[in-house]
């Protein structure tokens, strides 16, 4: 039985694989496109490849992930090299009946799959008799560089076309030279999601991959805040932190999220720079106004965020990709660590650090410090040293816990309330988060007790004064 199902998925993936090729009516080039194909990666539990098609009217870069066992995934980028007609590609899924499932406003909609138009912004759950697939949106982007795309408003519905004992699943797309399309999908021949479960029904409700963030070929997109250069109202940017595969990797649950999860690992690997972490792309204006912080910065949040996540990654899927990952992002946030920090003293003496938020390859003025940022990659060198038993981040992460106990009432208002940052001359300000810094805390405790086998009475004081101004203002959604 695994042998034909095994053989059913490569014989699907060979399908999609053919029709994407071949399938594109409105742009056949005069000349034969040259097609390319590559293999990136290659081990026995997953291939790695990428395919590139070069045509007069287009041109597109495809990767392939193939994991044994469990699915595909895609991800298409198509580059329009024309203003006329448009771009059509299209698959078939192997299936005599199924059903379409997408989330509109956090409520679950599902329907038969039948011959006509599925719904816009909203992600597509195909099941058929004898094949599960996520799909995207046909939508298209414009380059404005430093890691930024504009949306175009031109985006049609995906169509499904019932053909003998298979689903036809078409996408087009109007082209706009400069502009480039792109399509994804993942696809098993075993249940993606358990959408009967209410956990995970609860879980993919609250995933947004058309409004506030998009998945691209080259990493995960967030809706750009208007304090970044270059931004406009409908543009996106390649955010380092992949908030939504922290989510797959950590919370996971469903196959679905385990595929995405790795691909998008493989993908965020390409994207750590020679230094050894991932830049911040765009200009931040406030950083630039106040530091003089330009585009391509290092962020302490960002970074430490996905190197806990290519930790857990690598315990949880053992790649050594996201263990070489990992060790390299820790490395270029040690030396940050040890250039960039403020040694704050106690009573007897007792040093801690508070390490500047940001870093520059250019000479900047002496950088915040906030507490989130501060104690989340404390907690993280705090699990490395549990998983490795490296003394080395054991040191560091003590080090800046103790710059946080020498500065402890510091940090809480008169409300109770925390502030957000620490300032170079001792001072603190800027708005702090309802309950994000608080939830830092927290899991760092969490990783402190476990290790030591008791609690930090600093931490403590700092979670209950923040827990007082939580309860008191309404906030609800903080760790329990």
């Amino acid at each position: 039985m695994r042998i034909i199902k095994k053989l059913r998925l490569i014989i699907c993936i060979i399908l999609i694989y053919l029709a994407l090729i071949i399938s594109n009516p409105f742009t056949m080039a005069t000349s034969k496109p040259i097609i390319e194909n590559k293999v990136n990666f290659e081990d026995a539990n997953v291939k790695d490849t990428s395919i590139s098609v070069k045509a007069t009217d287009y041109n597109y870069i495809q990767r392939n992930f193939q994991f044994s066992g469990e699915g595909h995934f895609f991800i298409r980028r198509i580059n329009f090299n024309t203003n006329n007609g448009y771009y059509e590609s299209s698959y078939l899924i192997p299936g005599n009946n199924g059903s379409v499932t997408f989330f509109k406003d956090k409520k679950m909609h599902t329907t038969s799959l039948e011959d006509g138009f599925l719904p816009l912004d909203s992600i597509l759950y195909l099941e058929t008799d004898k094949h599960s697939m996520i799909i995207s949106q046909a939508y298209s982007y414009k380059d404005l560089d430093y890691g930024t795309k504009d949306t175009s408003s031109d985006t049609y519905p995906v169509s499904i076309t019932k053909e003998n004992d298979y689903f036809r699943v078409k996408y087009r797309f109007k082209n706009l030279d400069d502009y480039h399309g792109i399509l994804w999908g993942l696809a098993s021949d075993n249940q993606l999601i358990d959408l009967n479960n209410n956990d995970q029904k609860n879980i993919w409700s609250n995933y947004d991959l058309t409004n506030m963030a998009r998945l691209c070929e080259d990493g995960y997109y967030y809706k750009s805040p208007s304090s970044y250069t270059p931004s406009t109202p409908t543009s996106y940017w390649r955010n380092p932190s992949m908030y939504i595969v922290q989510s797959w990797v950590n919370t996971g649950g469903s196959l679905a999220a385990n595929i995405l999860a790795k691909s998008y690992l493989f993908i965020g690997i390409d994207n750590i720079n020679e230094e050894g972490f991932f830049p911040t792309l765009p200009q931040s204006d406030w950083l630039k106004e106040d530091y003089g912080i330009g585009a391509g910065f290092f962020d302490t949040r960002f970074n430490a965020d996905m190197g806990e996540t290519y930790l857990n990654a690598y315990k949880k899927f053992k790649y050594p990709q996201f263990k070489e990952a990992y060790e390299k992002l820790a490395s270029y946030y040690t030396r940050h660590i040890m250039a960039n920090h403020y040694s704050i003293y106690d009573n007897v003496g007792n040093e801690g650090w508070l390490v500047e938020d940001y870093g520059y390859d250019e000479d900047i003025k002496p950088v915040h410090v906030s507490l989130n940022h501060q104690i989340f990659a404390a907690d993280w060198y705090l699990q490395i040293f549990e998983f490795t038993n490296d003394k080395e981040f054991e040191k560091i992460a003590l080090k800046m816990l103790q710059g946080v106990k020498n500065t402890r009432d510091g940090w809480i208002k008169n409300d109770n309330n925390l502030e957000y940052a620490y300032f170079p001359d001792g001072s603190y300000g800027l708005v702090e988060y309802p309950f994000l810094t608080y939830n830092d805390l927290f899991d760092f405790q969490n990783s402190y007790s476990r290790i030591y086998g008791f609690r930090d009475k600093d931490i403590d004081i700092l979670m209950n004064a923040k827990k007082i101004w939580m309860d008191t203002n309404g906030v609800t959604e903080y760790r329990k």
